[in-house]
């Protein structure tokens, strides 16, 4: 039925633009997902690798103060070292450390950080100056050995996540580009089948109102011409059957009108052959004067028109009515007896019907 295949059509197009959405979000949404991991990792482990430095710059102060002996408490020195293995782990737990080049150098500063510590730790510990001052100048030298590690962390921390952020562009690229491939295809599509959907309604809608003016027009033999198995072929069988109910009554009233054109023929007939019988006679009493003649000749037309009337109503093809007086209508015998005129736009024909599997 129609509406089924319609359903069917609309159904498939809006299903397949939902889908091409969903689609759509999800991908984007996975990407945006992607480059805000990458940035929050990248600021985090550059912030730790930041403060990291700082720490070791706080450390170095602590050594000088102790070296030149303007400080003699080691408090604040270990509290640093402390909170230098606490940025260390968590640098150390960032994906951006483990996939990148950032992972070697990682490596050496955790390598570094024991020995480091247990010189600051035998610094604590060191009564004798000379002993207590060598640990110092090994402490500061690990300490900038640590920094420089640090700093290369950060450097690589930084270049992997411009590569990871160019590649995430280069993908949002292809993807924008794909989405707008996927747009026009599906928009194609929707127009084609839009297209074919307003074929099946308008096609059968034209012919149906063709029909209707020729039913209009009084042309009962001419039907469309459907195929499809649908609602406008249940609409072109009514028309079908309301022209045959029409065909059937126009026949109907023009065997009536030729059956009381029979009677009519035969009742006028004899009369008028006994008005002529009785003119002859006249005439032969009358002695032939000429306003006598003139008045039989008239008389004499008028019956040859009376004899033509009567036999045109035996004659009529279809009923053609005409004005009489306001209001009031009568029947065209000389277009009435005239043969319908062919309609060459229309095919002869009536409603196909063709079985579907």
């Amino acid at each position: 039925m129609l509406r089924r295949k319609l359903l069917i059509v609309f159904g498939s197009l809006v299903i397949l633009l939902v889908c091409m959405a969903v689609f759509d979000i999800w991908a984007l949404h996975g990407l945006l997902r992607q480059l805000d991991h990458v940035n929050t990792e990248a600021f985090t482990t550059v912030d730790n690798t930041n403060q990291l430095n700082a720490t070791l710059t706080k450390i170095e102060v602590e050594l000088y103060q102790l070296q030149v002996a303007e400080t003699h408490h080691l408090d604040a020195l270990i509290d640093q070292v402390n909170t230098m293995r606490h940025l260390l782990d968590e640098i150390g737990a960032h994906y951006l450390i483990e996939n990148s080049e950032a992972s070697k150098y990682y490596a050496d500063l955790r390598a570094k950080y024991p020995k480091f510590e247990h010189r600051v730790s035998s610094l604590a510990t060191a009564q004798d100056v000379e002993l207590a001052r060598r640990y110092n100048l090994q402490a500061l030298a690990a300490a900038a050995a640590m920094r420089e590690d640090a700093g290369r962390i950060n450097e690589e921390a930084r270049a992997h996540a411009r590569r990871e952020q160019g590649a995430l562009a280069s993908r949002f690229r292809w993807l924008i580009l794909g989405v707008a491939l996927g747009s026009m295809l599906v928009i194609n599509v929707s127009i084609i089948v839009l297209l074919r959907a307003a074929a099946m309604v308008l096609g059968p809608v034209d012919q149906l109102v063709q029909t209707s003016r020729r039913l209009t027009q009084e042309a009962y033999d001419r039907q469309p011409d459907l195929e499809e198995k649908d609602e406008f072929l249940e609409l072109a069988e009514a028309y079908d059957s309301l022209a045959e109910r029409i065909r059937t009554h126009e026949q109907q009233r023009m065997e009536t009108l030729g059956q009381a054109a029979l009677t009519l023929n035969h009742e006028l007939n004899n009369a008028m052959a006994t008005i002529e019988l009785q003119l002859q006679v006249l005439s032969r009493q009358a002695g032939g004067g000429d306003q006598v003649e003139s008045s039989l000749r008239q008389i004499h037309e008028n019956l040859r028109r009376m004899t033509q009337t009567v036999e045109s109503l035996k004659n009529i093809r279809r009923i053609v009515l005409t004005d009489y007086v306001a209001g009031v209508k009568m029947l065209d015998l000389k277009r009435s007896t005239e043969a319908e005129p062919p309609d060459p736009k229309v095919r002869p024909g009536s409603v196909k019907k063709v079985n579907h599997r």
